[in-house]
């Protein structure tokens, strides 16, 4: 029924939450001002963070931006997949969606489930995370279900998330290709196939407070947060050489192999992987982030990661968002 619910909500010009091989999303037409003002106000998002729109192909993506020869080439290579690519819209997207602006952020998810959802319904769909604005993503459907509590609506369960952080978005529409949110898909890979420079100028930068409309989600000074204060160090060993962490609060370690101060806090302590594989641990980000944070401890203690210009890079972009204090 759930598959049904999803299908009638959205042909209804309402709300319904899909699985993602990124995150949960929290999904509607995206040809529907009435639905997407319906995601605005359930999220609490401000209508300054544009939406991004999930279409089955690139030649889909073409009924409602104008795509080009290098949106032609990475959607050969990456789609269906997490990258997410700023194109020119056309009128048929509301402006809504776009925070005004006259570009869309538009992707082809891979999730087979999302995917029937697409055929089925054949409408583009808006689908942010499905949490509270600057909250946690949802990674499992257990999570998305209690993110809205009693305003939950029509979910379908994809299991656990493949990936576990947003797409990489890439804007295609300034004078050179510019990665304005790191995730999966890295500027290396993307410049093999596009044989250019690519711009990233989100590396070695001050996070900023985000109040006109920007181009790309996930963009706030603020995002990805635990209820739980979290205490970002700039490496693991600035973190275990303090002397200031004790039983009320939660460590958050690379793997289970991470040495920590003494045996006193072991049990207030998370893994993010078994081994320190970055696919590992990219996965299990938000779902440790969320775990901690059920925990109801005083503070969060949690590293960077040394910058790999892949997945850990984009970790520690969630991480410098998700932080109270960084030292």
């Amino acid at each position: 029924m759930a598959f049904v619910d999803c299908v009638r909500a959205i042909l209804s010009d309402d709300i319904c939450i899909l699985p993602t091989e990124t995150v949960y999303g929290l999904a509607c037409s995206a040809l529907s001002v009435n639905a997407v003002k319906k995601v605005y106000k359930l999220k609490g998002r401000p209508s300054t963070n544009p939406l991004i729109v999930h279409v089955l192909n690139h030649r889909s993506a073409g009924e409602i931006c104008l795509t080009n020869e290098y949106s032609r080439k990475l959607a050969k290579v990456f789609w269906p997949g997490p990258l997410t690519l700023i194109l020119p819209k056309k009128k048929s997207i509301p402006n809504e969606i776009t925070a005004g602006l006259s570009s869309v952020a538009i992707r082809s998810p891979s999730h087979p489930l999302f995917r029937k959802i697409l055929e089925q319904v054949q409408l583009p769909l808006a689908a942010p995370s499905a949490n509270p604005s600057n909250k946690l993503s949802p990674t499992k459907f257990e999570i998305a279900v209690a993110a809205f509590g009693k305003n939950c609506p029509p979910i379908l369960d994809g299991g656990p998330c493949d990936i576990g952080i947003e797409s990489t978005v890439l804007n295609l529409t300034s004078a050179s290709p510019t990665i304005l949110r790191l995730g999966p898909i890295t500027k290396d890979a993307i410049e093999k196939v596009l044989e250019i420079k690519v711009e990233c100028p989100l590396k070695g930068t001050k996070l900023r407070k985000v109040g006109k409309a920007e181009q790309s989600p996930g963009q706030g000074y603020k995002h990805y947060s635990p209820n739980t204060p979290v205490y970002l160090y700039s490496t693991l060993e600035q973190m275990l050489n303090l002397n200031t962490i004790n039983k009320h609060d939660i460590l958050i370690l690379p793997h289970n192999n991470s040495s920590v101060l003494s045996t006193t806090i072991n049990n207030s302590v998370l893994y993010l992987s078994t081994n320190g594989d970055p696919s590992e641990i990219t996965r299990n980000l938000f779902k440790i982030l969320n775990d901690a944070d059920k925990l109801k401890k005083k503070r969060i203690h949690v590293a960077l990661f040394q910058e790999d210009n892949g997945l850990l890079s984009a970790v520690n972009d969630r991480l410098s968002r998700a932080a109270t204090e960084r030292f």
